[in-house]
Parts: C-alpha cells; structure tokens; sequence
C-alpha cells in the first residue's frame, strides 16, 4: 500500500475508533454520584394534600388575600392577589406579595413530592401581547424568589395568561384589581 493511500485512510480509521469507543457503554455504578445519570431520580412520595392544605392555611393566615382552594387526589391551588404586588408594568416583587410568599415557601419547600406551577394574570388593561408577556414575567419572579426561599428548580415552573383568564369582568376597577393574581398550582411531582 502506497504512503499517500495510507494517509487519507488515517482520518476514517480515527474517527471508525472514536465511533466505537463512544457506543461502547461504560461500567456506571449507581452508588457512584457523579458519574450516576443526571435524570434519573428516586420516585418521592405523593403529598398529603389535605394535611398541606392545613398548613399552608395555617402559615398564611396572617396574610391578607391568600385564597387556598379545596385538596383533591390532583393537588392544590392557591390564589395570591398581585394589585400591590407588583408596580403597573414592572415584575419587581413589592413588600405585600413578599409577604405572601415568605408565608408559604417553608412550608412547600420540605414537600419534596410536589410540583409548583406559577401562573401570572393581569388585568385587560393595555396591549394583549404585553400582557401576555408581563404575566409571563411576573411569574418566572415568582419562581426565582420561591427558588431562593429553598424551593428546589426542578420542582417550579412558570406560565402566564395574561387576561385570557380572568375571574371576574374587567370593566370595573374591583374587577381589575380581583384579575391581577398569582395562582400556584401545586401537583406530584413527575
């Protein structure tokens, strides 16, 4: 075989090498944390919904608007009113809805088994697609002040709906105020 053939054959031995040594699996140990998988997880226990629902109510019952709603085999919701909240527009947390969340996280940060979802809601003020985005906003701030309250990441999640959801008609300013809301919608954790 001639040297100039040999040479342009060394590239796809090579990269025939590199090929086989990447489908060969290694000898992983579970007991091994940093080379064990990083999705596998061990499966936690399904919360006690209804004796978390007790003390969710218990932690907030020093906070004005909290509304905690009725535990079933698919979890909890949790309303918080945002009126003063948040400043018009903006998704910088206020003393009031601070307020709410330190209430709540120490009790949902122990429960390992359940998932918090943060949904943002605004009134119909304003632009439709700014609002879409500013409740999306507001809840991802949710989600990172929850998270540094000791809510693990994995376990939280944010979405907003803007005013495509509201509770009430927006034509009046009550109404309005009742449509600006955090719900956290907590259910097992997958």
């Amino acid at each position: 075989m001639n040297t100039s053939r040999l040479i342009r054959l060394l590239p796809a031995v090579g990269l025939v090498s590199l090929l086989a040594a990447c489908a060969t699996p290694a000898s992983v140990q579970t007991s091994d944390p940093i080379n064990r998988h990083a999705l596998v997880r061990t499966p936690t226990a399904e919360p006690d919904w209804s004796a978390l629902q007790q003390r969710l109510a218990a932690a907030s019952a020093g906070v004005k608007g909290i509304e905690i709603g009725r535990a079933d085999r698919q979890g909890l919701r949790l309303q918080i009113p945002v009126a003063d909240g948040f400043a018009s527009g903006k998704t910088e947390i206020r003393t009031s809805l601070a307020k709410a969340l330190d209430a709540l996280a120490p009790v949902l940060a122990p429960e390992e088994g359940a998932a918090v979802k943060v949904v943002g809601h605004t009134d119909s003020q304003g632009s439709e697609m700014i609002n879409l985005q500013l409740s999306i906003a507001r809840a991802e701030a949710v989600v990172e002040y929850l998270r540094q309250r000791g809510i693990a990441l994995e376990r939280l999640s944010a979405d907003g709906r803007g005013e495509a959801d509201p509770l009430t008609s927006n034509a009046t300013e009550d109404g309005r105020t009742r449509n600006r809301r955090i719900e956290l919608i907590l259910s097992r954790q997958p």
